[in-house]
């Protein structure tokens, strides 16, 4: 059977479907476990990111003018943590221009998190937490 005929097909595996699914729900359940709130902030935004290493996509939207791929969550959380909601986290999708390759792609899932009043040393302790947990899960 000629390739182009399987071209439809996706290029995850269903086990690796399953072990994404796993690893995002253990990130959840890290957090929650810890009271950090899941947020969702926009990914379309009205002003690019402001790093002049990063490059924002943008999209034309009838009505709205030119409006831009976020590169990451951050500034739409700071906003939020600017009004008092406390530690936050996400997951989501993040999008770079001129940043692809064979295991870089333009658009990314992201995991970016908040705690505030937290120095340096507090959150380098729940990174190594977070990824025994992640790591445990994937190992198994």
């Amino acid at each position: 059977m000629d390739q182009s005929t399987h071209d439809w097909r996706p290029t995850a595996s269903l086990d690796t479907l399953k072990a994404r699914a796993e690893v995002l729900a253990t990130i959840r359940a890290f957090f929650a476990e810890r009271q950090v709130l899941e947020v969702e902030t926009p990914a379309l935004a009205a002003t690019a990111v402001t790093d002049v290493h990063l490059e924002s996509l943008s999209c034309p939207i009838d009505g709205l003018g030119t409006l831009h791929l976020q590169t990451s969550p951050e500034f739409h959380m700071k906003r939020l943590l600017a009004a008092g909601c406390g530690p936050i986290f996400q997951i989501c999708r993040a999008f770079r221009g001129s940043e692809s390759g064979r295991r870089h792609n333009p658009e990314f899932t992201m995991l970016e998190w908040y705690r505030p009043g937290w120095d340096h040393h507090g959150l380098m302790d729940e990174v190594e937490a977070l990824l025994a947990d992640v790591l445990g899960t994937a190992a198994g």
